[in-house]
């Protein structure tokens, strides 16, 4: 397959930088926003494989679906369009911080942590019935933070979307894949959780579940072979690794959230006895995969853009290979520029100094007994501590290795455990943790207030120090988040900066009940193409009011008004208004059960009218307590701006070349759809979970101007794809054959 020209392509506010990646349907390029001026991967569709209908589709689902999870550990995707010339593309950022295959762990908690990460993204995405379907080490990112991100959802399946993959295909990755997929059966949520375990088992052994000399004994293993039984010194892990494993998904893990909540209670277990009869996992033993901390801090592993290349396999380049190899660079890097000591602002340093001021050392040291042999030493020790607290007040806190305050009062503290001098600046290194965060926060450096705020967990989890002795400080930023996130609740808009401040407070007070409430109910916040079903069992889908139009938010029906949920109202009523077809006059008893041509029940109702459309919005509003109601033309024009995108032949029944033999038809458009009349609804490519739209039925809308109703969009009947987002001043008395109606829901 011809590959897309390395640097002739034309995006839109994009200037193509070079190719970094290439699979059989797509390329990937490194591209520069204009308009924002950052770097991002845009991920190209080959114009020959558009000729494929199933992998163009699978292409523009795997956009679909990333961009609808919001999450902070799943990739986002910044735009996805197809270009006039044919040309589909989508653009994510441009990851170079590795991912979780070249991940360094240096003992249990800190790979915990970074599987509660990967647990709470892929608990995301299952809550919104995507399965990812091809979960491996390579899809699991790192953005600059050292925060996870799940990339790679080109194969991933949704509840309301079918399997896009032939039946001959079989997508994902041999070493990850469950049993139930290698055999084609039908897969769930589960599936993923059997992949994770894979990863899991990897992490803690250094090798594969199952290896052999080619894919298809790799594949017949999952399927045959037992479950492996874990080395001694790993025998706490091995009621995960079972659950996970289980060739039955009915003996795994029912969710995501049961697999994270087994392994807190390892990460805890680890953290907080003293035994040394504890079950513990010999990471020395595993020093192939494994490196001391003091090193760890000092690895940088580049991988090219992230390349999230969705379950299309990329290959390199020969130019430029996908993983460069790990370089060491000081660890002094991993909290400001290289070998520069962290200094705050100027005014800050002396805020700290004049607010926290550390006495004089020699007045704090323990005097020791007449014969007690480290006397001797108390000069010594004088100089430790004046270098410790130089160290203090240059802010080097906990770095570098080899000079740093909290390392340097801690190995004082375990020779004189009574030294109050070493107890006041271990204490005083969380301070001024603190004053480097508080001082980011007034900047708004939200990132690298982050930053910082990793730094002091990892300095709480090595010293003898607890978090509970700053909570006021942690208060203060668990009470801004809590409130930046209740504001942005109230509005239903999500805002960077309480997403910031939830990251902050999770990382400082990860077990806070009140907070993890809220940020559920954040993270429930709807986004405009959000699909919701109420207790009337229809489907609505979000959109958010612009904020020119003054409409609010509302809940538009996913389509149109069919047939059989008019008759629940109408059945019994005595609506006989006769239906005009083609604008000639009142057939003979033909009204909306008896239309003019033929029509299911899944069919758009049509013939009638206005008043009747806004009678069954008020039928359904006291059967279901509920406000629904026919749109505004303000709002109907605000969903199809949002939802509809471009009227095209895919999205839009329209008389085409099929009505072109039809006499009564006064247009004819360049589609063909089969469809002479009304088609049933969802026939066509939704829209951003939005149905008809641009076409099938125009529909009753009420305040058009002058005019209490008039009819919205195009129909059966319209011939020029262009005028389908227009109105017509359709008579609301008359019952017409190519108007319907659709409601909204509209929000307190």
């Amino acid at each position: 397959m011809k590959a897309v020209p390395k640097l002739n392509i034309n995006i839109p506010d994009h200037t193509i930088l070079d190719k970094i990646g290439e699979g059989g349907m797509s390329a990937v390029y490194l591209g520069r926003q204009q308009s924002l001026q950052r770097k991002v991967a845009i991920k190209v569709l080959k114009k020959l494989v558009m000729e494929d209908k199933l992998l163009a589709e699978r292409f523009v689902d795997e956009a679909k679906t990333v961009a609808s999870l919001d999450h902070p550990h799943i990739i986002s995707i910044y735009e996805a369009k197809k270009l006039p010339s044919g040309l589909a593309y989508f653009t994510m950022p441009y990851l170079t911080h590795g991912d979780f295959s070249e991940i360094i762990c240096t003992n249990a908690e800190h790979l915990i942590d970074l599987l509660g990460q990967i647990c709470d993204g892929l608990s995301h995405a299952h809550e919104h019935g995507v399965i990812h379907r091809d979960l491996k080490p390579d899809n699991i990112l790192f953005d600059q933070f050292g925060r996870i991100k799940i990339a790679d959802f080109g194969i991933a399946i949704t509840k309301k979307s079918q399997r896009k993959t032939k039946e001959t295909q079989l997508l994902g990755s041999a070493h990850y894949m469950s049993p139930e997929q290698i055999q084609s059966r039908p897969i769930d949520h589960r599936s993923d959780i059997y992949s994770l375990g894979c990863i899991i088992y990897e992490k803690i052994t250094g090798e594969h579940v199952y290896s052999a000399n080619n894919d298809f004994s790799i594949l017949m293993a999952h399927i045959n072979k037992p479950m492996p039984i874990l080395p001694a010194e790993l025998s706490v892990w091995q009621p995960i690794i079972d659950q996970c494993l289980a060739k039955d998904p009915d003996d795994r893990y029912q969710s995501v959230a049961d697999l994270k909540a087994d392994l807190m209670k390892i990460r805890y277990q680890d953290h907080q006895s003293d035994s040394k009869q504890k079950t513990t996992i010999n990471w020395a033993a595993y020093k192939k995969f494994l490196v001391p901390a003091s090193i760890l801090a000092g690895m940088a592993i580049l991988v090219v853009a992230g390349l999230m290349f969705m379950g299309d396999e990329p290959e390199p380049t020969a130019s430029e290979p996908l993983v460069a190899k790990p370089q060491t660079i000081p660890e002094e890097t991993t909290q400001t520029t290289v070998q520069e000591p962290l200094k705050p602002p100027e005014a800050l340093a002396k805020n700290v100094e004049q607010a926290d001021p550390i006495g004089p050392l020699m007045e704090t040291v323990v005097n020791l007994p007449e014969n007690d042999p480290r006397r001797a030493q108390e000069p010594n020790l004088t100089d430790r501590l004046s270098q410790a607290n130089e160290n203090l007040k240059a802010f080097r806190l906990t770095k570098p290795a080899e000079d740093n305050a909290a390392s340097q009062f801690a190995a004082i503290l375990a020779e004189y455990p009574d030294n109050q001098a070493a107890k006041q600046g271990l204490h005083k290194v969380g301070l001024y943790y603190f004053s480097l965060i508080n001082s980011k926060l007034e900047q708004q450096a939200y990132g690298d207030a982050i930053t910082h705020i990793q730094s002091l967990t990892d300095f709480f989890k090595s010293y003898p120090m607890k978090a509970d002795d700053y909570q006021t400080d942690i208060d203060k930023i668990t009470n801004q988040a809590i409130h930046l996130a209740q504001q942005a609740i109230e509005k239903r808009r999500t805002n960077p900066q309480a997403k910031d401040y939830l990251t902050m407070a999770f990382m400082l007070s990860p077990d806070n009940a009140g907070l993890s409430k809220i940020e559920t109910q954040y993270q429930a916040i709807p986004k405009t193409g959000d699909v919701m079903t109420d207790l009337s069992g229809f489907s609505w889908v979000f959109v958010a009011a612009a904020n020119s139009t003054g409409t609010g938010d509302f809940w538009l029906a996913q389509s149109e008004t069919t047939v059989a949920q008019f008759k629940a109202f109408a059945a019994n009523k005595d609506f006989d208004e006769r239906c005009e077809h083609f604008g000639r006059g009142g057939f003979f008893k033909k009204t909306w059960d008896k239309p003019p041509f033929d029509q299911t029940p899944q069919h758009p109702v049509i013939c009638i009218t206005a008043a009747q459309a806004t009678a069954y919005a008020a039928w359904l509003s006291d059967s279901q307590q509920a406000n629904y109601q026919l749109p505004t033309l303000t709002q109907w024009q605000t969903a199809q701006k949002q939802l509809a995108g471009n009227p095209n032949c895919d999205n839009s029944n329209v008389a085409g070349q099929e009505t072109s033999s039809e006499s009564k038809f006064e247009q004819h458009g360049d589609c063909r759809d089969d469809f002479v009349f009304t088609a049933p609804v969802k026939s066509f490519a939704a829209n951003t979970n939005s149905h008809d739209l641009t076409g099938n039925v125009a529909e009753w809308v009420r305040d058009c101007g002058n005019q209490a109703y008039c009819a919205a969009g195009g129909s059966w009947m319209t011939g020029d794809i262009a005028t389908t987002i227009s109105t017509e001043s359709a008579d609301p008395k008359k019952a017409l054959s190519h108007v319907g109606f659709r409601l909204i829901k509209t929000i307190d």
